[in-house]
């Protein structure tokens, strides 16, 4: 663990001391009473009560009025009122809603490229795969979602996922024929590396299964186990630490071809802050939070020693190398993409968390959307 960042086992009071100014980025005061010029529609399937949306969405909206001088207003749908969740792609490309989850993770044959973001060992923490992943987007992965006809809005790393079980799963004998709930792609590939038989769910999916005993353990994050209360049908928790995945929110190329052009470099600046204030307070205070739920409701975490966290490495060596195959079976740079991860990777490893969010307001990367389209041009660049 990077003592910099947050880190898989920070309690809220160490998340809190790395966060200041993520933190201080959602205290937006509240704006003056204006007709917005134009209107953002966020759509989602978290809950409303989610801290995702209460801690994160909707101050976040508060600063982005702010930041539009009231020019940019926001209306929000969330539980999946507005459309199914894995639905998000033919929502935006039909002018449903402007901004909604387009998650790589739930289709590894659409997002090729994105899945080696999940490579386990890669990142020590969500807000360092966060930046990494938003800095290689143009080079790297612009090509796969601008081909399903949407730009992109933020891309948020979660924390490393964690194994949510009825029965203890401290070694790789606990986990062989295991049916696990995790993302489809590359998470699947690891854990059937590791002898267990993954089933491909989203969040949703990956409760009810648990709670019908469909499956017998859940991959996924700490604040996510928490939001959906999931935890309440578990008896323990693996910090297994093998991969993250990153929740990535398309944008409508019909929102952003009707913004005036004044507007989008405000937008792309919130964008970019609000995917690091995501990794930070979502993945990072909340999972911080929920870990103390945990806890308090019995919930029993095991922790790999060292001599076992190896062995499960050595299982996962060769997950790579056939990603490699796959990428360039895809026409894919694959050599590049590896390479440069990993530099990006280690060039931020040193990194506070609040240079990161530091790093998004001063610098936000400006290659994620098409800022001199005309205005008035749908479709994607």
């Amino acid at each position: 663990m990077n003592p910099l960042q947050i880190g898989g086992n920070d309690t809220p009071g160490q998340v809190v001391a790395k966060t200041s100014l993520a933190r201080q980025w959602l205290q937006a005061p509240e704006p003056a009473a204006r007709t917005p010029e134009t209107v953002l529609r966020v759509s989602a399937h978290i809950p409303q009560a989610s801290p995702a949306v209460q801690d994160v969405f909707v101050p976040a909206f508060r600063r982005l009025a702010q930041m539009s001088d009231g020019a940019i207003g926001v209306q929000a749908t969330w539980g999946g009122a507005l459309h199914a969740e894995r639905e998000g792609i033919q929502a935006l490309r039909q002018d449903l809603t402007d901004l909604c989850p387009v998650y790589s993770a739930w289709d590894p044959r659409m997002f090729p490229a994105a899945q080696a973001l999940s490579l386990p060992f890669l990142f020590g923490s969500a807000e360092a795969a966060t930046h990494v992943s938003e800095s290689l987007y143009r080079r790297h992965f612009s090509r796969d979602f601008e081909a399903q006809g949407v730009l992109m809005g933020r891309m948020v790393a979660t924390s490393e996922y964690n194994l949510f079980s009825r029965q203890p799963i401290a070694s790789l004998a606990d986990l062989q024929g295991l049916r696990v709930a995790c993302s489809d792609g590359l998470e699947a590939q690891l854990f059937a590396a590791l002898g267990a038989e993954p089933v491909g769910c989203s969040t949703p999916e990956a409760k009810q299964r648990f709670a019908q005993k469909d499956v017998a353990a859940v991959s996924i994050s700490d604040s996510a186990a928490f939001t959906v209360g999931l935890f309440r049908d578990a008896a323990y928790r693996t910090q297994a630490n093998l991969a993250r995945v990153n929740l990535e929110y398309g944008l409508s190329p019909h929102f952003f071809g009707r913004l005036p052009l004044h507007l989008r470099p405000v937008l792309n600046r919130w964008l970019r802050g609000l995917a690091q204030a995501g990794a930070q307070l979502f993945y990072g205070l909340a999972g911080a939070q929920a870990r103390q739920a945990f806890t308090e409701a019995g919930l029993q975490s095991i922790e790999l020693d060292a001599a076992e966290t190896e062995r499960w490495r050595a299982r996962l060596a060769p997950v790579q190398a056939r990603l490699r195959d796959e990428l360039i079976g895809a026409g894919l740079p694959a050599d590049a993409l590896l390479a440069d991860l990993q530099r990006e990777a280690e060039a931020c490893a040193g990194w506070r968390s609040d240079q990161f969010m530091a790093h998004a307001l001063e610098h936000p990367f400006e290659d994620l959307l098409p800022m001199n389209a005309p205005a008035g041009a749908g479709g994607a660049a």
